[in-house]
């Protein structure tokens, strides 16, 4: 593996943070079934850019997962560490491939279950978009393969499915008809109910089961454990995320952007935040946890110590990250600029007129101008 800095990784490290990181649910398997089906080098590598993503720490190393690959690095930061060592996600493949042919990346469970492990995930997916047929689509028959199946519950009408994906016939015929679904759909989206669903995904998925695999067998029982702790890219990045209440982000940044005491920005975020929490805070991963009360914030996250953030260190640490542009994204910040740019200008246009107008800029008025957009706007002690 080529480093792109001068300072470098023993391969142990960046072979624990191949194997423990990446903040996706079972992914020693998904990564597995991926090279099972002799994908190629690039279609793996946008594979692991999917399922690698926020942040690990994983015994001295932090790691950030980009587009470019993963930044590695020995700092409390890898996301914005400019000597962080970069191992391009082509690198990646090639050393996970190395790591499977030895035998040393994934147990012998894992492997034993990897291809079941995504029939069941297609299983659930298909499912999930079936249940969201009109009564249209269900009415003209679509996917008629489904309504045969027995069971009486979600669970046992997964397990079904899971099973009959192993037949070469079934997913023939599945094939078939959704592909007539999703012609039909392209020309009518009233088929569906919802559409968050990934068509193209699941029907990649579904082409994928019937591509030739090979076996990989290892001895491993248990990968090798290291310890890990949560990163400070990873705390950053949950802070951005605002209170979690509707327009919380941009009620918060609103606030910190005019001149208030440290006292006064404790007290707003205090009240802002509430009590509560939210799960998959830290990197989008399961076993990971956001909560706050009166004392502060508190994450948590499985295999890691709990980190605590009282009301003061959380207005230090935003305030932080206002002054060095990094809690609005670059979408945001434009958003918020071309809004603010707006709103001067009208001001300036009113006073020449003297015809004053503050119902156009308020925050009905500039959501109607910018439905698309994130308004941040004050109006007196209130935020909308």
């Amino acid at each position: 593996m080529k480093a792109s800095s001068a300072f470098s990784f023993a391969q142990a490290d960046i072979d624990h943070v191949l194997r423990l990181g990446g903040n996706t649910d079972r992914q020693r398997e998904r990564v597995v079934a991926a090279f099972e089906k002799q994908k190629s080098t690039a279609e793996i590598a946008d594979i692991l850019k999917n399922l690698y993503h926020g942040g690990n720490g994983i015994g001295s190393v932090t790691a950030w997962y980009a587009e470019d690959g993963i930044h590695l690095s020995h700092g409390k930061t890898a996301r914005y560490d400019k000597s962080a060592q970069v191992i391009s996600w082509e690198s990646a493949v090639e050393r996970i491939g190395q790591l499977l042919q030895d035998g040393q990346f994934a147990t012998n469970v894992e492997l034993a279950e990897a291809e079941g492990y995504e029939r069941a995930c297609l299983a659930e997916k298909v499912w999930n978009f079936y249940y969201d047929f009109s009564d249209k689509a269900r009415e003209a028959g679509y996917l008629s393969s489904l309504a045969e199946n027995p069971g009486r519950s979600s669970p046992e009408e997964s397990v079904w499915l899971t099973e009959q994906l192993k037949s070469p016939e079934f997913r023939q015929n599945l094939a078939e008809e959704y592909a007539a679904f999703w012609t039909a759909y392209q020309q009518d989206r009233d088929l569906l109910r919802f559409h968050y669903h990934k068509p193209g995904e699941i029907w990649e998925n579904l082409k994928d089961l019937s591509l030739p695999r090979t076996t990989f067998t290892s001895q491993l029982t248990e990968v090798p454990a290291v310890k890990q702790f949560i990163t400070e890219d990873e705390i950053d990045t949950a802070m951005t995320g605002g209170s979690g209440f509707a327009g919380g982000k941009g009620r918060i940044f609103t606030f910190f952007q005019a001149p208030h005491t440290d006292k006064e920005k404790v007290d707003f975020l205090r009240h802002e935040y509430g009590i509560g929490g939210r799960s998959h805070a830290l990197s989008g991963a399961m076993g990971s946890h956001e909560d706050y009360d009166g004392k502060g914030l508190h994450y948590k996250k499985d295999g890691c110590s709990d980190v605590h953030f009282t009301w003061e260190k959380v207005a230090k640490r935003i305030t932080d990250l206002i002054q060095k542009g990094r809690y609005l994204t670059e979408q945001e910040q434009a958003e918020y600029d071309k809004i603010q740019a707006e709103k001067t200008l009208a001001e300036a246009d009113a006073v020449e007129t003297q015809q004053p107008d503050p119902a156009v800029w308020d925050y009905n008025g500039v959501k109607e101008r910018h439905p698309d957009d994130m308004v941040l706007y004050q109006m007196g002690d209130f935020f909308e």
